[in-house]
């Protein structure tokens, strides 16, 4: 659940994402991001639910694949691999210029650079080392959520509490007008994206023991934490900025809103906090993604001598080192050519169709299989998948046609891959393994390793 929160990375999200939502929802951004919780909540039990019933270090693909169909499966792979790159990259990238805000001598690119190969270092050491280490930097990050919340609550103006209810964008000049349906909606899709990555607990669920629905509860405890931090966080910035005008209209709004309460010297100490906390998200992204590479040489997408290399596992650390390098060597590639925006240019619509994929296959799993005990199931099916669908279709109709196109093209790329190598060779190629999954009996064991 550390590794998982940490992929979230609430502190990040809300210094990142919250302060665009800021910028362009004003006061709208309270709840933009509570459509997004709810929106997330009911993607989130689907997740649960199917991520207990196929708990597989595939994650996605594992879970679209058995429910969907193996051609379904492989394209929501090929969706994940076009994140592998991208997202470590986008992260480091972005702790490189929060340094470089502190210290301007340092290369943002250079800085990004040692953030990756130290992360992509530590991730072959062991799954019980990278989870301490994870859980360390999360406490830090939530200290920010803190004092952050703890810094605009003690000046808070409760007479703002109305903007909340009835909100307002504000323009340079400090003229004021009401938030429009279609700004709430381009608020919702960044909420989904600040609360992002809880399905990444079925991930791991190869490397724990007990019942299988304690993965449904590391997914929905994830992203409960993640929602209650996030929203106090942007709460407290709105009832607690000297100006909601300026803090809206701010370059950086959070870090207005912690200069203008607390001074200079806390920004700097926050600031070095969050790189922090940029390193925690690589290094656990990093974590998540070598064991889906892992997984999917298991399960012979690839030419033989790359699936086996991907499948190997150290004897010592039990953890897919081969994998892992690839990773962050691809990662390394990309950062020592690329800036940030180019990193995240598709990124955010490629997440929102793997969310689709999830809520379709949380609808088809119980058409298909009625009676099929399921460890967790979810609460109000098929409300919950639907109102997710629906969440979805939303988030993709205020896409970018050029974001669409990249999609497009990478979902074709991955249809001409089956279509050319994999059909040919059904019967000993995209094998979809049964999950290695250690469940002794709960009355005997209950805890996790």
């Amino acid at each position: 659940m550390t590794i998982t929160l940490s992929v979230i990375g609430p502190a990040a999200s809300v210094f990142a994402i919250g302060s665009i939502a800021l910028r362009q929802q004003g006061s709208g951004a309270f709840l933009a991001f509570l459509a997004a919780a709810l929106i997330s909540g009911c993607l989130a039990v689907g997740w649960a639910e199917l991520g207990a019933l196929y708990p597989t270090a595939g994650g996605l693909y594992g879970i679209v694949g058995r429910v969907l169909g193996r051609r379904a499966g492989f394209l929501a792979l090929t969706l994940q691999l076009a994140l592998f790159v991208i997202v470590p990259s986008a992260f480091a990238l972005a702790a490189g210029q929060y340094l470089n805000a502190v210290w301007p001598a340092i290369s943002p690119r250079t800085a990004a650079l040692v953030l990756l190969a130290t992360a992509t270092t530590l991730t072959v050491v062991g799954i019980r080392f990278n989870a301490a280490v994870t859980a360390a930097l999360l406490a830090l990050e939530l200290a920010i959520i803190l004092v952050v919340s703890a810094l605009g609550f003690a000046h808070a103006d409760w007479s703002l509490a109305d903007t909340l209810i009835d909100p307002r964008v504000y323009a340079d000049d400090g003229g004021a007008a009401a938030t429009s349906l279609r700004m709430l909606l381009a608020g919702m899709v960044l909420g989904l994206g600040a609360y992002a990555g809880y399905g990444g607990a079925v991930i791991l669920s190869e490397e724990t023991r007990g019942p299988r629905r304690g993965i449904a509860r590391a997914v929905l405890g994830a992203l409960g934490v993640a929602v209650v931090a996030e929203v106090l966080a942007i709460t407290a910035a709105l009832l607690g900025a000297p100006s909601q005008a300026e803090l809206t209209t701010a370059a950086a709004p959070m870090s207005y809103l912690v200069r203008s309460l607390g001074g200079d010297r806390l920004v700097t100490i926050v600031t070095l906090a969050l790189v922090a906390t940029f390193f925690n998200i690589v290094l656990a992204v990093l974590l998540e993604y070598a064991r889906i590479l892992y997984s999917s040489g298991r399960d012979l997408a690839w030419p033989m001598p790359l699936s086996r290399s991907f499948a190997r596992i150290h004897p010592r650390t039990r953890s897919p080192v081969v994998a892992s390098l690839t990773i962050g060597a691809a990662a390394l590639a990309l950062t020592a050519v690329s800036d940030y925006a180019a990193a995240v240019t598709f990124a955010s619509l490629t997440v929102v169709v793997t969310f689709a994929l999830v809520a379709i296959s949380a609808l088809v799993s119980r058409l298909r299989e009625p009676g099929l005990a399921r460890p967790y199931r979810m609460p109000l099916w098929p409300l919950t998948p639907m109102v997710a669908l629906a969440g979805v279709a939303v988030t993709v109709a205020l896409q970018t046609g050029r974001d669409l196109a990249i999609v497009a093209a990478i979902l074709a790329a991955g249809l001409l891959y089956d279509a050319v190598y994999l059909r040919p060779r059904r019967e000993t190629r995209w094998i979809l393994l049964d999950p290695l999954v250690d469940e002794p009996d709960p009355a005997t064991e209950r805890g996790v390793r």
